[in-house]
């Protein structure tokens, strides 16, 4: 065969080793460097092996009488019709050789898929995020959900001074009770001591109000349906979901590895204000909460008279909560068609023993 380029090391040569040709013929590796006496060892005697960064090497090694000797060579194609011509006796050596390249490059197999696993959920999440949201989120078990909600309030609380005493506070809790029920223990409602008229629902069941939307309501009705509608984001898991689609792909990460509920409550409070519903889950949780305040045997026209005049203002200065939950034409539309089906008498005005609003 033609000579092979490589590069032999051993006693005696300088450390960067020396230019050879490699030849195999005859079962006798034959090592030829310019100007020396050639090295020549039969194939049995020699060791065969990769080396070099990411195994790209192929090395020749014996021992003598001097010592240890290497001989390196890096062309695929020499190293290749080298092993081509290796005896048939002595093949094992060249089929582990197989085993020992594909052990090399596991490590990079591995920072590939290390790679490669994030961008194929985003991927994922650009291309169909509703599934990927939906997924993650049905492998998050209430539990958790739970946990996740406890840790948003906490920086909740940090954040904002929270009512729990005066006639506001009174008067959202009997609210509320005129909702869920005096022993209701699936949600916990909150007065934030902010001017701004909004509301929101975190994991599991807290639900915050502030105090500018219960001194804007004219009525108990109006709070009611505020709060039935936040109950039905919370049971349709709409504030999990919105969170998950808001932090993207690395709750997806967190959820495989196994840490979901840290990473989202992190990531919680400060998402929590800005997180905007879609159509949908608007339509959702209209729906839901207006079937819920029937069930109750409330009148659901506050919550209809509300959001309206919610949308109304929104010309002006637009309410925090038309940023949050975005009014439309459809849904008041909606809202009223339901009401018209009301049979004369299901429902009760909702009332309570307080002073409405309670201003202090």
């Amino acid at each position: 065969m033609a000579a092979c380029k490589g590069r032999l090391f051993g006693p005696g040569l300088a450390p960067t080793g020396i230019e050879v040709d490699v030849v195999l013929a005859n079962a006798v590796l034959t090592v030829q460097a310019s100007g020396e006496r050639p090295w020549r060892v039969a194939a049995s005697q020699l060791s065969l092996r990769h080396t070099g960064f990411n195994a790209s090497q192929f090395e020749l090694a014996w021992r003598d009488g001097t010592g240890v000797w290497a001989c390196h060579m890096s062309e695929p194609a020499a190293v290749a019709a080298l092993l081509a011509l290796w005896p048939a006796e002595l093949a094992p050596a060249t089929q582990a050789l197989g085993g020992a390249r594909r052990r090399a490059l596991l490590p990079w197999i591995a920072l590939v898929m290390v790679i490669a696993v994030p961008t194929l959920l985003v991927a994922m999440l650009l291309f169909s995020q509703e599934r990927v949201v939906d997924f993650i989120a049905a492998r998050i078990s209430t539990s958790v959900e739970r946990q996740i909600g406890v840790a948003a309030m906490t920086q909740v609380r940090a954040a904002t001074e929270l009512l729990t005493e005066g006639g506001q506070w009174q008067a959202l809790n009997a609210v509320a009770v005129g909702v869920v029920g005096a022993n209701n223990t699936a949600y916990r409602f909150h007065l934030a001591a902010d001017d701004g008229v909004n509301a929101f629902a975190l994991p599991g069941g807290d639900i915050v109000v502030n105090r500018g939307l219960l001194t804007a309501t004219r009525t108990p009705g109006e709070l009611a349906g505020v709060l039935a509608h936040e109950i039905q984001h919370v049971a349709l898991r709409h504030s999990l979901k919105g969170m998950i689609r808001a932090a993207g792909v690395s709750i997806a990460w967190s959820l495989i590895v196994g840490d979901p509920g840290a990473t989202l409550a992190g990531q919680a409070a400060e998402r929590l204000l800005s997180l905007k519903f879609s159509r949908d889950a608007e339509r959702e949780a209209d729906a839901g909460g207006f079937m819920l305040l029937v069930e109750r045997g409330i009148d659901p026209r506050g919550m209809v008279d509300f959001f309206a005049t919610l949308a109304k203002q929104s010309e002006a200065t637009p309410p925090a909560l038309l940023a949050t939950h975005p009014a439309s034409a459809e849904r008041e539309a909606a809202l009223s068609a339901r009401l018209a089906k009301l049979a004369p008498g299901c429902c009760r005005v909702l009332t309570v023993a307080v002073p409405w609003p309670s201003l202090e």
